[in-house]
């Protein structure tokens, strides 16, 4: 009987420092810097037994969402280099990461396109699709009356980069080829890129990869040191406009 509580006084500390072992606090980022991609850098990570996850950049502080213990943050890019401090806390116990959001080459000052944006806009009877001339911090969505949608990076009254987000279906139909047609002609002539010739590349990479069911992306357009990124999906597509 004494050798089993003998026995029993060695493992019980045993098995709970076990227990104790399994669910320390954890966080860990994949990288300690993050490029662009699209319109933000997206910084991902693991956490495990946190009672309070959160990130701060450029002094604001926001909750982590967490799937699966992993998460992704998406942090706008600017032209300055960022650095986002994680903080993972459990009780009396803390954890935190420092990981850096690389800066990128903005497209064009905010105020300047947006004011020929509009001007433009004008000029072809379209006076009620205007662009707000003062943004803050972050992407704004800009949504015009035939329901496309264009999302703008500004950061510091800098113009970072332009995204949009086509369904197949909209972009068979001729009204919707006409109106993605007029609106990426204009905002590349706005940004001195050539639209005829992004319109072309564009068509051509659509066509074939209406054959190749399997592709997630086409290959980048380029036109005067603009750069066009599409990423696809099942039933929709992705552009990205920016000069990175």
């Amino acid at each position: 009987m004494k050798k089993l509580k003998y026995l029993l006084l060695l493992v019980i500390p045993l098995f709970f420092s076990m227990l104790s072992g399994c669910s320390k606090l954890s966080l860990s980022t994949t990288k300690k810097s993050y490029s662009a991609d699209g319109l933000v850098a997206v910084v991902k990570g693991k956490a495990d037994n946190y009672k309070k996850l959160t990130y701060t950049v450029n002094g604001e502080t926001k909750k982590v969402a967490v799937d699966g213990g992993h998460f992704a943050i998406s942090v706008p890019v600017s032209e300055n280099d960022q650095n986002v401090r994680i903080k993972a806390v459990n009780g009396n116990k803390t954890e935190t990461k420092l990981v850096k959001v690389k800066k990128a080459k903005a497209l064009e000052d905010y105020l300047t396109f947006a004011q020929s944006y509009n001007y433009t806009l004008l000029s072809l009877g379209q006076q009620n699709d205007q662009l707000q001339l003062i943004s803050k911090n972050g992407i704004m969505t800009h949504e015009k009356n035939d329901g496309t949608k264009w999302y703008y990076n500004v950061q510091n009254n800098r113009l970072m980069g332009i995204a949009t987000k086509l369904s197949y279906k909209e972009l068979k139909s001729k009204t919707g080829q006409k109106n993605f047609a007029t609106d990426l002609m204009i905002i590349s002539k706005l940004l001195g890129a050539d639209g005829k010739k992004v319109l072309k590349d564009f068509a051509k990479q659509t066509k074939n990869a209406d054959k190749n069911s399997t592709k997630t992306s086409m290959d980048q357009i380029t036109s005067k040191g603009v750069n066009y990124n599409i990423n696809l999906t099942t039933k929709d597509f992705y552009m990205y406009i920016t000069k990175y």
